[in-house]
């Protein structure tokens, strides 16, 4: 990290790797790794204050679950639809058709804030994959 701080990092993304099918869940990091991890983005605030570290999804819990829907970010897609997260790609609203403010209070970013699906505590990986079935009633929902 010495090297990317010199060169003028200021931000680390450490991304999981989050199971988006039951076939891919054993390879989503168990507790033991998740600690292991959480341990070294700790090591490294400490050596090197001058950068943000941010562990996703590791520093939900910290964060009062997950930061999807517009509790922090969305995810647009390559035909511009707004998705809550890159792990969960269903949306209700397009940002080639309206303003970003209006796609992060869509029916379905709303629904998911407001129903508490984004503060459940998960096994690691995507509340939203493991509440899958839940997001796909309030598509149908908003499809009527």
């Amino acid at each position: 990290m010495s090297k990317l701080s010199g060169l003028g990092c200021k931000a680390v993304i450490f991304v999981e790797f989050v199971p988006v099918t039951d076939e891919s869940k054993d390879l989503a990091p168990g507790d033991k790794e998740r600690e292991y991890l959480k341990g070294e983005i700790e090591r490294l605030r400490k050596e090197h204050p001058e950068m943000v570290y941010i562990s996703f999804p590791g520093d939900e819990k910290s964060s009062g679950g997950c930061v999807a829907a517009g509790r922090g970010f969305f995810h647009i897609n390559s035909h511009g639809g707004a998705e809550p997260c890159p792990f969960s790609p269903y949306s209700d609203i397009n940002v080639r058709d309206t303003s970003l403010k209006e796609a992060m209070n869509s029916r379905l970013f709303r629904e998911l804030r407001d129903g508490g699906y984004l503060l459940e505590d998960h096994p690691g990986g995507c509340t939203l994959y493991e509440r899958r079935t839940d997001v796909e009633r309030i598509m149908a929902d908003s499809n009527r």
